[in-house]
């Protein structure tokens, strides 16, 4: 994984569910460029309660994705309000995605078997 990101990296799970936030930023990004509070909207799709999250989790993230150039980010001066940092998906941020999904696909493939497995011993006791 780029930058040491990916799997298992940290103690207790953390640093695996910092990956799964980075990468479904960038999943979001692959679809449109967005800004902090569109992208928070956006994760309910993958399960997390952005009601009980705070938002600096989130920009965490995206500056760890900007610092690792899979990310850049621009102010937007679009908005009636205030101005907003528009985020936007690199290409080597995509690259690192497409990587990132290959190897969640390998991984899966790997629990299935373990899951095939322990289902097999279960039912001959």
């Amino acid at each position: 994984m780029p930058g040491g990101h990916g799997f298992g990296q940290g103690r207790g799970g953390g640093r695996r569910k910092m990956f799964f936030l980075e990468a479904c930023l960038l999943v979001l990004l692959q679809r449109e460029p967005g800004y902090g509070y569109s992208l928070m909207d956006g994760l309910r799709e993958f399960g997390f309660q952005t009601e009980q999250m705070d938002i600096s989790i989130l920009y965490r993230a995206l500056r760890d994705l900007e610092e690792l150039r899979l990310v850049a980010s621009s102010w937007s001066d679009e908005s009636l309000g205030p101005q907003r940092r528009m985020y936007t998906l690199t290409p080597p941020g995509e690259a690192a995605l497409a990587e990132w999904m290959k190897a969640l696909r390998q991984q899966r493939r790997e629990l299935e078997r373990l899951e095939a497995a322990y289902d097999a011993v279960k039912n001959n006791v």
